[in-house]
C-alpha cells in the first residue's frame, strides 16, 4: 500500500509585509523552527526569497555577515525586523509599506530549500 505523507510546508503559507518587518504566519514559519538567522532576497520574477541558515553554515564565516538576519520564532508566527531591508523591498517592488500589512501567499521550494513569498506582481 502506497502512502503519501502531508507536511505543512505542502500549505500555502502567508507574509505580511510591514515597513519596519516581515511577519510570517505558522505555516509560511515552520520550516524557520530550526534557522539560526535567514537571509532574504528577490528572484527573476520579482518574488521575495527566504533562506533559513543554521548555526553550522554561519560559523563557517563564507556568507556575508551583514546579509544574514534573526528571525523571532513565536507561537504563531515568526518575524523578520529590519526597515532597512523593508525599505529595499519597497523600492525593489515599486510598493508602498506602512503600519497596514500588504499580504502575499508563500510557498515551500524544497529543492532550494527556501521560502517564496509570491510578490512578483506586487509592482504592476
Amino acid at each position: 500500500m502506497g502512502i503519501t505523507w502531508f507536511s505543512a510546508k505542502e500549505k500555502l503559507g502567508q507574509a505580511s509585509l510591514y515597513d519596519s518587518n516581515i511577519t510570517l504566519n505558522m505555516v509560511a514559519s515552520v520550516p524557520f523552527d530550526v534557522a539560526y538567522k535567514v537571509q532574504v532576497g528577490m528572484d527573476d520574477n520579482g518574488n521575495l526569497v527566504i533562506e533559513p541558515i543554521s548555526k553550522d553554515r554561519v560559523v563557517r564565516g563564507d556568507l556575508d555577515e551583514y546579509a544574514l538576519l534573526p528571525i523571532q520564532m513565536k507561537q504563531s508566527y515568526s518575524r523578520i525586523n529590519s526597515t532597512s531591508l523593508m525599505k529595499k523591498i519597497a523600492a525593489n517592488l515599486g510598493i508602498n509599506l506602512s503600519k497596514t500589512p500588504l499580504k502575499f501567499d508563500t510557498k515551500w521550494d524544497d529543492d532550494n530549500n527556501m521560502l517564496i513569498i509570491l510578490t512578483g506582481k506586487a509592482g504592476e
